[in-house]
């Protein structure tokens, strides 16, 4: 009987807000003695390269790039061609990439795989990881209340609530109360639901029928991770035990896993980078940061993909230059808007957002409530003020104001005197102080549940740990088992464990990791599960 390191191979959706939760995991796996493989299709590879201006190495993890047939000057122009292409192009190459990965016929040195990590968007990649015969898990790396709001779309089609009406946005049909949805507290209403929901035609909506798709796709899962903060979604991670596979909460990754590696060496099986985006940081915009006072800034942006009327962003600039606050405005080049700069404003292309959020002049962050952003913007401790565009953003704006309690809402089309006074509200009101307050706890309790001491080569201590049984029992659990004669016994979920356990403290949520603990031991022999207690 020999050892082998567990092999996980991560396949993120092609966007920043997927692909950065997967490094963050990617890393968080490396640190605890796990071998990380992180698949792109070949499109998205050739928008990293393009946009990075050097290739730096990471340790953490190896990338492989599987072949998509798309081109760089003429790529789909609609998530669902994007989707359709993959799933055409991408699913046999990302089979032959892992039956080799099973084999280990052509990657001396690489672990055989023993699980794929399959980003919920991409359900081509647990459909090949099941026919090949590899266990596949979920990662879920938008919120909990994302995700339970997308589980409710079968059971909208099944009361009849979707389709609606055409004339749903202005009729009120967005405001019919949805009192049976598990684990959310307050009063929860359609427009609160992912904005996929919102079919008027259910025969002929894809997005609507795609998202089911992947619920049931993920249901279907040996286990669902989340990246989030069990304290500040305990409600609804409890609620969704009983809907999905075992699930293993394991952020906010990032407050866990911040930066890169730094060797020019990484581990075998292909070459690594850190490239994550595709968009160019304007880092000036640090330096004027140093010229403010703590707490003054209002930053604004709206993430890489999220956009907004010219009438509207008119509005916003002006609200900005009113709002009494020194401001950054992210503002990308593609929303060609010719707006009025205030003589305390500063407007950039793009700009790097966890360093933006963790310097101190930083006081509010408006954002359209991409779950990366919350979860930036919490383990930073700033407050937020929420415009959300699309996707589950509107849940997680509503979780904002009604459940976490970090933030309020800027309402779609406001004008900008209301802008001014909710700025200027949370700035310096109370319920700014408030918001302020609640992040802040927050952040305590992340502190108190500091991570197990990890490292990169010749780098700093990337966190402090005051573990002392719960780093022996993490140990004990990464013990690979691989039977040489049959190579039939493959490490499933231990892995997830080590990266669940190790982020949160038994005394913070006792019941919640007493549970964890059961499914520990987990091992496959093929497709078949087994479960040692």
């Amino acid at each position: 009987m020999a050892q082998q390191k567990p092999h996980v191979v991560l396949v993120p959706f092609p966007a920043h807000g997927h692909v950065a939760p997967h490094v963050q995991l990617a890393r968080a796996l490396h640190v605890r003695g796990v071998h990380a493989t992180l698949v792109h299709n070949e499109l998205h590879h050739r928008r990293l390269l393009r946009a990075a201006t050097a290739a730096a190495p990471d340790e953490a993890f190896a990338v492989e790039v599987i072949p998509d047939g798309l081109s760089l000057d003429d790529p789909p122009r609609t998530l669902r061609a994007y989707h359709e292409a993959m799933e055409r192009n991408c699913l046999e190459p990302f089979k032959a990439l892992l039956r080799d990965l099973l084999l280990g016929t052509s990657r001396p040195g690489v672990p055989l795989v023993s699980c794929v990590v399959a980003d919920t968007p991409m359900p081509l990649a647990a459909m090949a990881a099941r026919e090949v015969g590899v266990p596949d898990v979920q990662f879920f790396t938008a919120s909990a209340a994302g995700l339970m709001g997308y589980l409710q779309f079968q059971e909208l089609l099944a009361r009849e609530i979707v389709p609606l009406n055409p004339a749903y946005e202005t009729d009120g049909s967005l405001d019919a109360p949805l009192d049976w949805v598990p684990g959310m507290k307050g009063a929860l209403r359609l427009r609160d639901m992912p904005t996929f929901c919102r079919a008027t035609d259910a025969d002929d909506d894809w997005l609507l029928h795609f998202h089911v798709h992947q619920m049931k796709t993920a249901a279907a899962s040996k286990a669902v991770i989340l990246n989030t903060l069990y304290d500040m979604e305990k409600d609804v991670v409890d609620a969704l035990a009983p809907l999905l596979p075992p699930i293993y909460t394991v952020g906010p990754l990032a407050s866990v896993v911040h930066g890169g590696g730094g060797s020019s060496s990484g581990p075998a099986g292909g070459p690594t980078t850190t490239m994550v985006g595709v968009l160019q940081e304007d880092k000036e915009c640090m330096a004027w940061l140093d010229g403010k006072a703590a707490c003054s800034v209002v930053y604004f942006s709206v993430g890489s993909h999220a956009s907004m009327g010219d009438a509207q962003l008119k509005e916003i600039a002006s609200g900005l230059a009113r709002c009494g606050s020194p401001y950054l405005w992210v503002l990308r080049p593609e929303m060609d808007a010719e707006v009025e700069v205030g003589k305390d404003g500063l407007v950039v292309p793009w700009c790097p957002l966890e360093a933006v959020l963790n310097h101190p002049a930083v006081g509010l962050f408006v954002t359209h409530c991409c779950w990366n952003s919350i979860l930036e913007s919490v383990v930073a401790g700033v407050p937020v003020l929420g415009c959300p565009v699309l996707s589950e953003q509107t849940t997680n704006c509503r979780q904002v104001c009604m459940a976490w309690g970090i933030g309020g809402e800027l309402p779609q089309g406001a004008g900008s005197d209301e802008i001014v006074a909710l700025m200027r509200e949370m700035m310096t009101g109370r319920k700014g102080k408030d918001a302020r307050e609640k992040t802040l706890q927050y952040v305590e309790v992340m502190d108190t549940q500091k991570k197990i001491k990890t490292y990169w080569p010749g780098k700093a201590a990337l966190n402090d740990s005051t573990y002392g049984e719960l780093e022996t029992k993490v140990k004990a659990l990464v013990k690979t088992k691989v039977d040489v004669d049959s190579s039939k016994l493959i490490p499933v979920v231990s892995f997830l464990n080590l990266s669940s356990s190790f982020l949160y403290p038994c005394g913070y949520y006792e019941n919640y990791v007493a549970r964890s603990m059961m499914c520990m031991q987990i091992w496959c022999t093929k497709s078949v599960l087994y479960v040692s207690y």
